[in-house]
C-alpha cells in the first residue's frame, strides 16, 4: 500500500505515463483533478516497479471492464513472478494505490465532507440507515464516510463498481472491524470478502477489501524524496 499527497511534485511522473493516460490527463479540465490523476498513475508504477525490481518506464498498466470490455477497469501489470493487481483511488489532497500479487483487491478513500445537506440516504441499506439515524448528527458524516468507502473498495475489488447498487451491501457498524454483513442481489461468483479499515487521519477514512485471500497490509508514504529518488535515472 503507497499513500502519497498531492502537490507539485506530481510533475515529475509525467515522464512515466504512456500516450493514452498523458491524452486522458489533458482531458481533466481542473487542475486538482489533473495533479490527482498523474499522481495515481505514476505512483502506481513506481509502486510496482519497486515490488518487481523492474524500471518504472517499463511498466504498463492494462484493465478491461467486467461488464463492456472496456479499458476502464482494475488495473493489472504483468511481470516474471506473476500478474499484480492494484486499485487506485485519491480524494481531496491524498493518492492511495494498493499492489497484490494476484488477488483482487479494492482501496478506496474519502475526505470526511459531504456536498449537500446530508449523507445521501439511497447509498444505504434499510439497516445502515436504521443505525445513521441513531447516531449524534455531528457524528454523522464520518460514520457515513466509513460505511462508504467499505462499500466503494469492495465494489471496486470485485470490478463491480457503481454498476451496482451500494445499498445492496449492508456493512458492519462504522465502529466496529470492517466486515461485509450482508448483499442482496449479489452477483456471482460468490467469492469471500475480506475487509480493513485504514489509519489515513482524522480527515480522512480508508478502507482495502480483497477477494477470496486475506492479506497483511503493509503502508509505505511516498513522500517527495522517495518520487525523486524513484524517479531518477540510474
Amino acid at each position: 500500500m503507497f499513500w502519497a499527497q498531492v502537490d507539485a511534485s506530481h510533475s515529475i511522473l509525467w515522464p512515466l505515463l504512456d500516450d493514452g493516460e498523458r491524452e486522458r490527463a489533458r482531458g481533466y479540465k481542473h487542475t486538482p483533478d489533473r495533479a490527482r490523476f498523474v499522481l495515481g498513475r505514476g505512483l502506481a508504477k513506481l509502486a510496482v516497479a519497486q515490488i518487481a525490481d523492474v524500471e518504472p518506464e517499463s511498466v504498463r498498466l492494462t484493465a478491461t471492464c467486467r461488464h463492456c470490455g472496456g479499458p476502464h477497469g482494475r488495473p493489472e501489470v504483468d511481470t516474471l513472478d506473476g500478474r499484480m493487481r492494484l486499485s487506485i483511488t485519491h480524494s481531496g489532497t491524498r493518492v492511495g494505490v494498493a499492489v497484490t500479487w494476484d488477488i483482487e483487491c479494492g482501496l478506496d478513500i474519502e475526505q470526511v465532507a459531504l456536498r449537500g445537506g446530508g449523507p445521501p440516504r439511497n447509498a444505504l441499506s434499510p439497516t445502515e440507515r436504521t443505525v445513521l439515524d441513531a447516531i449524534p448528527q455531528d457524528e454523522q458524516v464520518g460514520a457515513f464516510i466509513r460505511t462508504w468507502t467499505r462499500k466503494e473498495a469492495v465494489l471496486k475489488a470485485t470490478g463491480d463498481g457503481l454498476m451496482l447498487s451500494p445499498a445492496d451491501l449492508t456493512m458492519s457498524l462504522p465502529w466496529q472491524p470492517a466486515r461485509l454483513d450482508t448483499w442482496v442481489n449479489r452477483p456471482l461468483p460468490h467469492t469471500p470478502v475480506h475487509l480493513h479499515d485504514l489509519d489515513v487521519g482524522p480527515h480522512y477514512r480508508a478502507s482495502l477489501a480483497t477477494l477470496n485471500v486475506p492479506v497483511t497490509v503493509v503502508e509505505h508514504d511516498a513522500d517527495i524524496c522517495w518520487l525523486s529518488e524513484m524517479t531518477a535515472p540510474l
